[in-house]
C-alpha cells in the first residue's frame, strides 16, 4: 500500500471516529474523549499528506531492480524403458 494511501485512510478513519461519536447517544465525558481522539487520528493524517506535498519521494527505477529473470527449467526426458 502506498504512503499516500495510507495517510488517506488514517484521515478517513480519524473522522468516521468523529461521527459515530455524534451518532451514538453516549455520556458526555465518553463523547469528548471520541471527539478528541478522533481529531488527533485526522490531524495526524493531515500532518502525513502535508509532509508528502512539502517532502516529495523520488521516485526511481523500481522495475528494473525488482523485477528478477525466470528461466523456466526444462524437464529431462528419461529413457523409456521397455520390459
Amino acid at each position: 500500500m502506498s504512503a499516500l494511501t495510507k495517510a488517506a485512510l488514517i484521515c478517513g478513519s480519524g473522522s468516521m471516529i468523529i461521527f459515530i461519536s455524534i451518532l451514538i447517544n453516549l455520556p458526555f465525558f465518553v463523547q469528548i474523549i471520541l471527539l478528541l481522539g478522533g481529531l488527533a487520528v485526522s490531524v495526524y493524517g493531515v500532518a502525513l499528506l502535508v509532509k508528502m506535498v512539502i517532502h516529495p519521494v523520488k521516485k526511481e527505477s523500481i522495475g528494473l531492480t525488482d523485477e528478477k529473470t525466470i528461466t523456466p527449467t526444462k524437464k529431462k526426458k528419461r529413457p523409456s524403458s521397455t520390459l
